[in-house]
């Protein structure tokens, strides 16, 4: 058994202080014959931790109907990257977002015509906890509290920048403990004041999520958590591409000298993303601000290790 806690000081493992260095690897979006070699190299990298959101909709396509099995094997996911001495942060959701359709949220929710999606309401709770209830029972015995390797598991994803719903993150909250999650569980949102505000919980840690600028950002986190440590959820080392415009890229150096800036405010970590990987099938998502943008097949991201 181990316990991962934090103080203002810090992150740490069985009272030995961790820096977490962190990569994103999607289980969904690498096919389960790549999990040893793309974890292998993670390792390579110093890394210490992977990271990784489930998604809902491809593990319950049909209401009531759970699939665990093939690429959405992550027992066997979990299983590899302990065998390769890695440890694991996992976002369970229910909404990822993480460029997939509709969040990772089930499309089937839709036929409800009375839901209220991410709110403190009934009927959507009842949709979810019958999924965490499936799913859990597979993430469990992997917590570190019971001589696993997953760490930490982040409530909700990003929820500053949807809502400020605090009735339904601490619903949330108790759903995840009720079905056994006695790990430590974290926030992660944007280095602003109204997303933080909406998207934290007290007594949860809350990550930023960014790109560039450590300083500013970590500044917004310590004013507004001054009793935690700093911790980057999301460093956005490329970006997610759209049909009809330019593959993105970002210059090596900004990123190792952002990493750098990084390290030396002895912060944690999460690269986002080391390996992206593939939307394979209908899984891309699109947004929309001005005009419509489907998201790509590819999900290479300009990641440290390329789609192919």
């Amino acid at each position: 058994m181990e316990n991962f806690t934090f103080n203002n000081a810090g992150f740490y493992l069985d009272g030995q202080k961790v820096q977490i260095l962190s990569g994103a690897i999607h289980y969904f979006r690498v096919v389960p014959e790549y999990w040893e070699d793309r974890l292998r190299k993670l390792r390579a990298c110093g890394l210490n931790i992977v990271e990784t959101y489930v998604n809902w909709s491809l593990h319950e396509p049909r209401e009531g109907e759970f699939d665990f099995s093939g690429i959405l094997d992550i027992d066997r996911f979990l299983k590899t990257a302990e065998r390769l001495g890695l440890f694991v942060m996992i976002r369970p959701g229910p909404y990822i977002c993480a460029e997939v359709d509709m969040g990772g949220l089930p499309s089937w929710l839709l036929r409800y015509k009375r839901i209220r999606l991410r709110c403190n309401d009934d009927l959507y709770f009842e949709k979810v906890e019958k999924y965490l209830r499936a799913l859990f029972s597979i993430l469990v015995p992997h917590l570190c509290t019971n001589g696993g390797n997953i760490l930490a598991m982040q409530l909700e994803n990003e929820y500053g920048s949807y809502g400020n719903d605090k009735a339904y993150l601490k619903r949330l909250e108790k759903l995840y403990r009720d079905l056994g999650a006695d790990c430590l569980l974290f926030t992660s949102d944007g280095p602003e004041y109204n997303m933080l505000q909406g998207g934290t919980l007290e007594g949860v840690p809350a990550a930023v999520n960014f790109g560039s600028n450590p300083s500013e950002a970590f500044s917004v986190l310590d004013e507004f958590r001054p009793n935690q440590p700093k911790m980057c959820g999301e460093f956005w080392i490329g970006w997610f591409d759209a049909w009809y415009e330019a593959h993105h890229t970002r210059p090596a150096e900004d990123v190792a000298q952002t990493l750098q800036k990084m390290l030396e405010a002895d912060a944690s970590l999460n690269f986002y993303m080391f390996h992206g990987g593939t939307n394979f099938g209908f899984i891309n998502g699109a947004n929309y601000f001005e005009k419509y943008r489907p998201i790509a097949t590819s999900y290479d991201y300009d990641a440290l290790l390329n789609e192919c």
